[in-house]
């Protein structure tokens, strides 16, 4: 058959390959990679793009953070040039000031004029330390550049701050590394070169403020230690010696390390000789120096001995009058000092020179007979005190209505000097459970968690420390009920259901409250801030202060307002100028709490003075109104009690230096109601009062659910329920959570309440109201800050308050339960 003919018989196509040239199989290839290489090209322009635009807003934001401290304010450095005393200034009800307490000391430091302290001085500590000093404007850049290389390679070199800035590190104490506190540092010396210091004032104080080695304070103090002679009098080796000092202060000091700053004496020369015949040198402000010169600064280095001149250190009490010095004013030292850091950003131990030579009028809140008094209290009223002598106090007394304190004292024991260490407003210890009502009621309480009557798990928690280990917390008795009201449980010291309130609110919310509202100082962010052992139970890592707790108690006083407590009204400068000042803070303070929630919490502080399972039944007989409570640590090493009364807040602590058991659990009570019984007899209060809130008012609720009681509930109590604002009313059924209360009702207290209950049970409420009146008020008119003597004060009394009893008292339990026992918690 023809091919033609089999070609007819085939129905299926048959394709030939296609038959490309070399070109074109070249363009194609070339069209792919064009192809690729403007996808890669995009994907490039893209990322370019991006990061450039990321780069710029980060440049942009970083620059414009770095900005925002162009406007540092330069410190005075003037106010080391002072050699005036300052004075303490006693206020009396009338606003009338006395003369009270010169402060000055003859510090080590002698302030010289720049004029006055010789040019090889000066030229000396500008080659050493920033020989471009009279070239750049504060900052020098290419020091500073110097700087940063030589750390960036690892090679040692000069550091890049010049005596500018150092000035500044003096004076502020802000020496931690940081970038930002470098950028504040440039943009601070470049403003106080700018237009607020010259040169020379700027180099006589570096010369004059400057450590020169122990407690020498300037040039001349370090000339007359070393040499004891003038600075105007030193050779240049004396000179380049003492300049050599500053670069390390201890490691230079002569008088510790002899050889080292000889040494060091010679670098500081041989920097000397080298700027002097180079062309950097400044010969304008500065002294060259000649070979021979150097030679002969040489030799008297390596023959020079050291003096030594005594100089006290720290010996300030023979400047001061120390029948004068108590422990108010200590805490007044402290405070201002304090306060002058806080405010001008001022090192301590320039704030302290400040404080003695800075010619302040220092108008202070204190009633020296009212300090005085309690002070010998301290000292001869020995049935007050424990029968131990080596278990130290610390008592803390304020005016909850301005936080004006009133009485503070520091030690059991006599002073013997000035500025001595306080257990009251310096010492840090863990509270117990005084830290249960300051920190998870009192937040639950205001933000609506809880109630008066609120049935609280009184059961562990499962791993309590939050490390996997055993439940707890254990309460002190033991014992352990599925619930318990929050009265009771405040009434009972329980450690359980508070724990069970802080796990609810969060450790971090206790801490946030105790820090940001109630000014808490010493709590720690990294360890307490987590801890539910110490926000709930006073486990705390270092402890607190009296003086932080007594403040913290008084909002449950004054209606829920913070005041800082306050030693002095104002402060003024040598010029009359008020530079710190209380007074606006004394008679507004800040609120941190509705008055509804605390006088909630005033009512529940009762239950643990007025019934029958109370921890401080001990204070149940005083003749005034009280609320408070006990605190006592772990292995019962410290005791606490913090109250309140109408006029005042107070806090005492108990315990040994180095921690020990106490075993008595009610010797800090028995120091705050001796205390508050003679303040209360022998001062004129006037009609001071709680300020308490109209919106609260006393109704009848069911222990079984924690509602307001039904006509149905059998097991009821009194309690204090914001109105508008109370929980609905149980129906006696399905509302109960719990039973009858297993633990004994309360028995009628000391103190019996005239009110009522609202809503009677079928029979009685076996829980009586604390409160002596019908409702809550505010007293009218405001009650008065300043209390008055009476006619005939006692001065000291002979003997114990009459008030106190010989025995404890019927209205504490002897058995069962026992006073505060410690939080068994693990640490």
């Amino acid at each position: 058959m023809r091919r033609e003919d089999i070609n007819k018989y085939t129905t299926t196509s048959v394709s030939v390959p296609s038959q490309h040239t070399e070109g074109e199989f070249t363009k194609s290839a070339g069209a792919t990679v064009a192809t690729m290489c403007g996808m890669i090209w995009k994907v490039f322009k893209t990322v370019f793009w991006i990061a450039a635009i990321t780069g710029l807003l980060v440049f942009f934001s970083v620059a414009s953070y770095i900005l925002s401290f162009r406007n540092a304010e330069p410190p005075d450095i003037n106010v080391g040039n002072l050699n005036y005393s300052s004075e303490i200034y006693l206020m009396d009800k009338d606003g009338n000031a006395t003369e009270y307490l010169p402060l000055y000391r003859n510090e080590n430091r002698v302030w010289m004029s720049l004029s006055d302290i010789p040019l090889q001085m000066q030229t000396a500590q500008i080659c050493i330390e920033d020989h471009r000093f009279y070239q750049h404007h504060g900052v020098d850049w290419r020091g500073t550049a110097g700087a940063v290389l030589h750390l960036m390679t690892g090679q040692p070199g000069r550091g890049g701050s010049t005596l500018t800035q150092q000035l500044i590190k003096n004076i502020t104490g802000e020496n931690q590394v940081s970038i930002m506190r470098k950028v504040t540092e440039i943009f601070t010396a470049l403003n106080m070169e700018k237009d607020k210091y010259t040169k020379a004032q700027i180099l006589e104080a570096y010369l004059n403020i400057v450590n020169y080695g122990g407690i020498c304070q300037g040039v001349e103090s370090a000339a007359q230690c070393y040499f004891e002679k003038s600075i105007t009098e030193c050779s240049l080796a004396e000179c380049a010696l003492i300049a050599g000092i500053t670069q390390n202060p201890y490691q230079f000091n002569p008088l510790i390390f002899p050889e080292e700053s000889k040494e060091k004496a010679e670098t500081v020369l041989d920097r000397m000789l080298e700027l002097s015949e180079s062309e950097e040198f400044d010969a304008e402000h500065l002294q060259r120096i000649t070979r021979a010169e150097y030679n002969e600064a040489i030799a008297e280095l390596e023959s020079m001995d050291f003096i030594g001149a005594d100089i006290d250190e720290e010996d300030d009490d023979a400047d001061l009058d120390l029948g004068k010095w108590n422990w108010y004013i200590d805490y007044l030292f402290n405070q201002v000092k304090e306060d002058l850091m806080d405010k001008y950003g001022y090192s301590e131990e320039y704030a302290e020179t400040v404080m003695y030579n800075g010619g302040l009028s220092i108008y202070c809140a204190m009633d020296y007979e009212m300090q005085s008094a309690v002070e010998r209290l301290f000292l001869t009223n020995t049935d007050m005190l424990p029968a131990d002598d080596d278990i130290d106090t610390g008592l803390f007394v304020m005016d909850p209505y301005t936080g004006r304190v009133l009485v503070t004292v520091g030690s059991r024991y006599e002073r013997n000097g000035a500025l001595l260490y306080s257990n009251a407003t310096q010492a840090m210890r863990p509270c117990g459970s005084s830290m249960k009502t300051v920190s998870p009621y009192p937040l639950g309480i205001e933000n609506g968690t809880i109630t008066y009557g609120t049935l609280l798990k009184n059961q562990p928690l499962a791993d309590w420390n939050g490390i996997g280990g055993e439940p707890g917390p254990a309460n002190w008795n033991g014992r352990y009920t599925d619930y318990m009201c929050v009265d009771t449980a405040i009434e009972m010291s329980m450690n359980a259901p508070a724990a069970q309130l802080c796990t609810t609110l969060t450790p971090e919310a206790c801490y946030e409250w105790l820090t940001e509202k109630l000014h808490f100082s010493t709590l720690t962010v990294d360890v307490d801030a987590h801890s539910r052992s110490a926000m709930a139970l006073g486990t705390q890592y270092w402890g607190v202060t009296v003086a932080d707790m007594t403040a913290g108690y008084q909002i449950f006083a004054n209606g829920g307002v913070y005041h800082k407590p306050a030693t002095y009204y104002y402060v003024q400068d040598h010029n009359g100028s008020v530079i710190l000042d209380n007074r606006d803070g004394m008679e507004n303070g800040e609120r941190v709490m509705r008055e509804e929630s605390a006088t909630i919490m005033n009512k529940l502080l009762h239950k643990p003075i007025y019934y029958a399972n109370s921890t401080g039944g001990y204070l149940a007989d005083m003749p005034m109104e009280v609320f408070g409570k006990t605190g006592t640590t772990d292995d019962d090493y410290d005791l606490y009690f913090v109250g309140g009364t109408p006029f005042c807040v107070a806090g005492v602590w108990n315990g040994y230096t180095y921690s020990r058991e106490l075993g008595d659990g009610s010797m800090s009570m028995r120091i705050w109601k001796t205390v508050m019984n003679y303040l209360y007899e022998n001062y004129d209060w006037g009609d001071r009062n709680w300020i308490l809130s109209d919106n609260v008012q006393q109704l009848a609720f069911c222990r079984s659910s924690g509602k307001l009681a039904g006509p149905s509930c059998f097991d009821t109590a009194t309690g204090w329920y914001e109105s508008g604002n109370a929980p609905g009313t149980c129906n006696g059924g399905s509302d109960h959570i719990t039973g009858p209360s297993p633990s004994p009702s309360a028995l009628p207290s000391a103190a019996p309440s005239v009110v009522p209950s609202v809503s009677p049970s079928a029979s009685p409420s076996t829980d009586p109201s604390a409160g002596p009146t019908d409702t809550p008020v505010t007293p009218d008119p405001p009650p008065s800050f300043d209390p008055t003597p009476s006619d005939q004060p006692t001065q000291e009394p002979t003997q114990e308050p009459t008030q106190e009893p010989t025995q404890e008292p019927t209205q504490a339990p002897t058995d069962d339960p026992p006073p505060d026992h410690t939080p068994d918690v693990p640490e």
